[in-house]
């Protein structure tokens, strides 16, 4: 059985402090708390950044590690730079090697980017 949960965030500066703390409260005591709080903070990050209006934090607790969904309005795909002299796309490849699988899901305007991380 699995547990999800969901909250709403302000689209500003705030809001990756305030998912790495519900990240944090959900996995007081399971290893994984590091990196889920890491994937989070760059997913909302993107979503702040890149996005408009509210950010929906969406984790689902499994046998295997945590699920982390970040959506928000956004008419762009997320982009990856692994190299060059841009300032933004690393966090993706953080992303990528600390989860299990990552991607997204269009509905309409809003984009929602999620990530698997595994349990240690």
């Amino acid at each position: 059985m699995s547990l999800t949960y969901s909250w709403e965030l302000p689209a500003d500066s705030t809001a990756p402090g305030q998912g790495r703390w519900h990240v944090r409260e959900l996995l007081t005591d399971r290893i994984e708390v590091a990196d889920a709080e890491l994937v989070v903070t760059e997913l909302i990050t993107n979503a702040w950044r890149y996005g408009r209006g509210p950010i929906t934090l969406r984790t689902q607790i499994l046998e295997d590690g945590i699920r982390i969904e970040v959506c928000s309005e956004s008419s762009d795909d997320p982009k990856m730079r692994a190299h060059g002299p841009a300032s933004g796309g690393r966090g993706l490849l953080l992303v990528e090697e600390l989860s299990r699988e990552w991607g997204y899901e269009r509905a309409g305007g809003h984009l929602c980017v999620w990530a698997q991380v595994p349990a240690d």
